[in-house]
């Protein structure tokens, strides 16, 4: 498991976890008194994120909590896990180039409080190896590099960028889940596995 490296109860596998690893989730003891909580997500690339206070499966690609002791998964196998906290809430949102395109994470933003934000973006595929064709390049030209007259995107810059630009703490990881074997990649092989990411407050 890779922690983040400032969000506080946040983290993030590899392919190497513990299949069951959701319940072993929900088996976590808090202070003696309490057990962790799962919510995970239908992902299919969308712009919604719901607000949320239990337990179950959204059909979402973002939800958020103020509840405690309450985990927040997100699947990932190239696209990125985003964990963000403020002052009272966490959210997990899944975002790839199609919720780039569709501003998931602003949208996001917005259901948050400005206060104290932390983002943290796990493994995923990273502009050494994410080559992407015309269609996908013509509607995110900012983040596109070229070599070797190749395409390659870089999904987490805007974001970054945007963190950065308005003094928002970010932590982005610097694993490729396409050339590190450590990790799951729909790209790599068109595996249906997928890695967890959660968080919890």
């Amino acid at each position: 498991m890779i922690r983040s490296k400032f969000v506080k109860t946040c983290y993030f596998s590899d392919k190497h976890y513990n299949k069951n690893l959701l319940e072993t989730i929900r088996g976590v003891t808090l202070n003696n008194e309490s057990s962790l909580r799962v919510a995970s997500m239908n992902q299919t690339h969308s712009d919604t994120v719901l607000k949320i206070k239990n337990e179950g499966n959204y059909q979402s690609d973002g939800i958020l909590t103020t509840e405690k002791n309450l985990a927040l998964v997100v699947k990932t196998a190239d696209c990125m896990p985003v964990l963000i906290r403020d002052l009272n809430s966490i959210a997990a949102v899944h975002i790839g180039w199609r919720g780039l395109t569709n501003n998931i994470f602003h949208k996001t933003l917005e259901l948050l409080q400005e206060t104290e934000l932390q983002v943290s973006i796990g493994p995923h595929a990273r502009s050494c190896c994410y080559e992407v064709k015309e269609d996908v390049a013509v509607l995110l030209p900012d983040l596109i590099e070229t070599k070797d007259k190749k395409m390659y995107l870089n999904q987490a810059k805007s974001i970054e960028n945007f963190c950065n630009e308005n003094k928002i703490k970010i932590d982005v990881s610097d694993i490729c889940t396409i050339c590190d074997d450590n990790f799951f990649s729909f790209r790599e092989n068109n595996t249906q596995e997928r890695q967890i990411s959660f968080i919890w407050k």
